[in-house]
């Protein structure tokens, strides 16, 4: 990439080649090698007033082009139609009739016409379509011709085209054509490698020692295109491309030198996209990394330095370089170099710098908030700009700013605009920054609680369900090291919940709230509101329209508690019970039945619900001694004592009984007396026929034979009663034979033809 001169690297002059504006190249450009009729198409598509007229137009030209491919075309007409065919393509136009002879065309000689059918080829077809197997073949042979032309629109085609199959018939070709003289096929080659890296990451391990050449490569623009591959690599492996560093470096100083031709210059700054992509791969290798960080200070600020020139792609290396800074091991001189860049940002009048330097300001804060903390002003005032996307991000950016000096102002910033937006994943993105704002920095349980309740009634079912939850346990337990702001923290949430209740809109989340805290502290309230102030505030709750279902027993729930402080049920309170003991939600009618029972019982009421208990250990019983008395009286008046699944008897081993049972049908089964057979069926055997073996002598009474048994259908014995003439009408049945006496004891038996014997000894038995 370099040639030292003198001691020093420089970099070589590329002379830019430009065409000689003569006769040919101004037709080419004008397109006058294309008809009339086709400038008239682009014409007619131009001026449509309506996608259905421009649909209308290009249904007749792909009818036009369907005929036109069926006919013999020259080569000129046919590289039209293939022009055409591509254009009505790129309008949404399905012309896959044609796509056979852009394949066909990449495969002629002529130059135009490869291009061409390369180029239609890239734009028609995908990897995976059955065409491109075609192209292979052809892109093999194409990869090796001495005209570089050929060679570079065979290597545009090839990322668009190439698939895991085609991808080994394609791999050594390209490599080869790194050493390639001429400087565009090889830029081209190591692209089409980047897509071979990424269809095959796998590759990329094999490639390596050959992108390291191509790094350094004597024309830059090979260089640049080798920093996506190397990029890549760096991002799966940052390892293996740790000694790559000091390469880096030295290319990103010698840039910033002007060392490269002026060719590669964008409004006076140096080669800026491969800054750019440098910046991003030191910030890659130098995370975490101090000494590969240290090699990258001088030059970052050389960066910063040389790229502030007041204009756009200035400010873009300057956003690059601030986010590099902030990415590798921190360093102060840097840091406080970046911000007062960033500053300027800020405070400009142009939103997209705004932008840039609220997002630079972002990544400072992460590393040091006191560099952005002296901005906390210009900060607030982008809150006040119309602009949409600004807003958001410096909300972000607040979000990020805040600690337990600005949380105040910062969480009523975000509560304003949770009250204005209307975006329900802003809204939602909102609730869940003020949360754990609060949660985290909250001066004091007050305003926590009023925090809280804010976002409650203005976020509502965005909220998480463990927030509320998080807000109950705090109100129970306190902080725990003065029992007396802990009470003062609960009169206060109980005053607070029992004036929420005038408002006619509640979100359910908050309803459950303050049913929870009115059921457990109501008698905390004070100033002269007394326990059945709350419960009949808490009986017109009940009465609320709740998005939930669950909502309305929370307020049954509350009621419950307050009636066990009372120690009676007011009219009121039976009344809702009545009302809702027979509702369809089972878990409503539940707890309806249960004040009811509980209030007829007030000591067991009092025991059960006892006043300020919620942070009370519960002790369990295991083995449920309090029932020792229930089952002693029961055995007393004759039940049968409780028998573990070992201790019982056959008759009550249901497992065993089908087990049992099981294994006398099926054959054995599981081997137990208890759970379920796993073993397989025994296959069912066919069963075995046996055949007859053939009469002594022919009936005489004229009966038919039955046939042996056999693998076809047996119609022995069927009678035949279809014929030439068709169907034959039955003949009358001949008379019964006499009855034949049979020998059996006396008396006569009749066989019905034939059975004398059987039915003589029949008749014998009967007499016997």
């Amino acid at each position: 990439f370099f040639r030292q001169e003198a001691g020093a690297w420089t970099l070589p002059r590329a002379k830019t080649p430009r065409l000689a504006p003569g006769p040919k190249n101004r037709a080419a450009m004008s397109g006058g090698h294309l008809s009339k009729d086709f400038f008239e198409l682009i014409k007619s598509i131009g001026e449509c007033k309506s996608k259905q007229e421009e649909d209308k137009i290009l249904a007749a030209e792909v009818a036009t082009l369907r005929q036109r491919f069926t006919e013999q075309l020259s080569p000129k007409k046919m590289k039209e139609a293939v022009v055409r065919m591509m254009y009505a393509e790129m309008l949404g136009h399905n012309a896959d009739f044609g796509h056979i002879h852009a394949v066909n065309m990449s495969q002629q000689t002529n130059l135009i016409a490869k291009r061409v059918g390369y180029l239609a080829s890239t734009v028609c077809l995908h990897s995976g379509h059955e065409l491109t197997t075609l192209l292979v073949n052809t892109m093999r042979r194409d990869l090796k011709s001495t005209n570089h032309v050929e060679v570079c629109a065979t290597l545009v085609a090839i990322p668009k085209l190439v698939n895991l199959e085609t991808l080994p018939a394609l791999m050594d070709p390209v490599c080869a054509l790194l050493d390639h003289p001429s400087e565009v096929v090889r830029k081209k080659a190591v692209m089409a490698l980047h897509r071979f890296c990424q269809l095959q990451p796998s590759s990329a391990a094999d490639l390596s020692e050959k992108l390291r050449r191509v790094l350094c490569d004597k024309d830059p623009a090979v260089m640049g295109a080798s920093l996506y591959i190397l990029h890549e690599g760096a991002e799966a492996d940052p390892k293996a491309h740790k000694d790559l560093v000091p390469s880096y470096v030295s290319i990103l100083k010698q840039i910033t030198e002007h060392r490269l031709p002026s060719s590669f210059d964008y409004h006076r700054m140096p080669a800026p996209w491969i800054q750019i992509k440098l910046l991003k791969l030191m910030a890659t290798l130098g995370t975490a990394d101090q000494r590969a960080s240290e090699g990258m200070y001088e030059v970052l600020l050389d960066v910063l330095r040389r790229a502030d020139t007041g204009i756009n792609i200035g400010y873009a290396i300057i956003y690059e370089a601030v986010r590099t800074i902030t990415a590798i091991f921190p360093n102060i001189q840097l840091l406080e170099t970046a911000a007062s860049h960033i500053s300027r940002f800020v405070s400009s009048d142009n939103h997209n710098l705004k932008y840039l330097g609220i997002k630079a300001l972002a990544g400072i804060v992460q590393v040091n908030q006191k560099y952005a903390l002296e901005h906390q002003l210009v900060v607030v005032d982008c809150l006040e700009d119309p602009d949409e996307t600004l807003k958001r991000k410096t909300l972000d950016l607040l979000y990020r700013m805040t600690n337990a000096g600005n949380v105040v102002f910062v969480v009523d910033k975000l509560i304003s605009h949770l009250r204005e937006t209307s975006d329900d994943a802003f809204r939602a993105s909102l609730t869940e920054r003020i949360t754990q704002l609060a949660e985290r920095y909250a001066p004091d349980n007050s305003w926590f609680i009023r925090t809280m309740n804010g976002v409650f009634e203005l976020g509502g079912e965005l909220v998480r369900p463990d927030v509320a939850h998080n807000l109950m346990r705090l109100i129970a337990e306190g902080s725990g090291e003065d029992d007396e702001a802990d009470m003062a923290l609960r009169r206060f949430a109980a005053a607070t919940y029992y004036s929420m209740l005038d408002r006619p809109i509640l979100p359910d989340i908050l309803v459950c709230v303050i049913c929870w805290v009115l059921g457990e502290y109501g008698y905390l309230i004070g100033g002269g509101v007394a326990l059945e102030d709350v419960v009949d505030k808490l009986v017109d709750a009940v009465e609320r329209q709740f998005d939930a279902p669950s909502t309305r027993c929370w307020v049954v729930v509350a009621i419950t508690k307050l009636v066990a402080q009372l120690g009676a049920m007011p009219a009121q309170v039976a009344e809702v019970c009545g009302k809702y003991k027979q509702s369809s939600q089972v878990l409503l009618s539940k707890y309806c039945s249960e004040l009811e029972g509980l209030a007829a019982e007030v000591g067991t009421m009092h025991a059960a619900l006892p006043t300020d208990a919620s942070c009370e250990d519960l002790e369990v019983d295991p083995a449920l001694g309090f029932l020792d008395a229930y089952v002693a009286e029961a055995l007393s008046r004759g039940a049968q004592p409780y028998l573990a699944p070992g201790e019982r008897p056959d008759e009550l081993d249901v497992g065993g009984s089908i087990s049992a049972a099981g294994g006398a049908h099926g054959g054995g089964g599981g081997g137990g007396g208890h759970g379920l057979r796993f073993d397989e069926y025994e296959k069912q055997q066919a069963p075995s026929q046996i055949l007859a073996p053939p009469p002594a002598a022919a009936p005489t009474n004229g009966a038919p034979v039955a046939a042996p048994l056999g693998s076809g259908l047996n119609v022995s014995g069927v009678r035949s009663v279809w014929g030439a003439e068709g169907f034959k009408a039955a003949e009358p049945a001949a008379p019964p034979p006499p009855p034949q006496p049979g020998y059996g004891g006396g008396g006569y038996a009749y066989g019905g033809g034939g059975g004398g014997g059987g039915g003589g000894g029949g008749g014998g038995g009967g007499g016997g």
